[in-house]
């Protein structure tokens, strides 16, 4: 009731918004889930959650209805009421570059109606888009902030690691060795 009334902020997530952050990864990783805080009016609306290849910092996705090759991963998530954090799950393999996690309704199977909840906390960092029927694609950063969105995975080690650890452990073995 909160968020309806705007005494706790909200963004809209149905089919017609499609709201989100963009995000840098150093690393490569494959994700186990998604999700973030999000209410809605009825326990059993669904929603989806996505991950979105993007060229750089300012790029968007290629299409409103994510269905272009930029398109990585996508789960199915339910909205709560009362509000709480949900989350979907999705393994896939990303790459060191740009993203984006989206979430909407009216695609992938999913009808609900509800928002992202708006009372989270920010670090100045955050990169936030949306796209809107007849409006396509936009910077959120100046309206949408709080939202907390989570993109949860395990860290691949690059392959220099392994070749170091590989390399200490010859080392080692080698030193007991000549102790011995």
């Amino acid at each position: 009731d909160e968020v309806f009334s705007q005494l706790v902020p909200g963004t809209n997530v149905n089919p017609d918004i499609l709201i989100g952050a963009r995000f840098l990864l150093t690393q490569m990783i494959v994700t186990s889930r998604i999700g973030g805080h999000f209410v809605g009016g009825f326990a059993t609306d669904s929603f989806f959650g996505g991950i979105v290849r993007l060229s750089d910092e300012t790029d968007f996705p290629d299409s409103g209805d994510l269905s272009t090759s930029d398109l990585i991963g996508i789960t199915s998530l339910t909205f709560l009421n009362p509000s709480d954090e949900v989350f979907g799950d999705l393994s896939v393999t990303l790459k060191p570059g740009w993203y984006a996690i989206v979430f909407g309704s009216g695609l992938f199977r999913t009808s609900g109606v509800g928002g992202a909840v708006r009372n989270g906390r920010d670090d100045g960092t955050q990169s936030y888009i949306g796209w809107q029927n007849g409006e396509g694609w936009m910077d959120l950063n100046s309206f949408f902030s709080n939202s907390r969105f989570v993109v949860e995975g395990n860290i691949i080690p690059e392959p220099t690691t392994f070749v170091l650890l590989g390399t200490c452990g010859v080392v080692i073995l080698l030193q007991r060795r000549r102790t011995e």
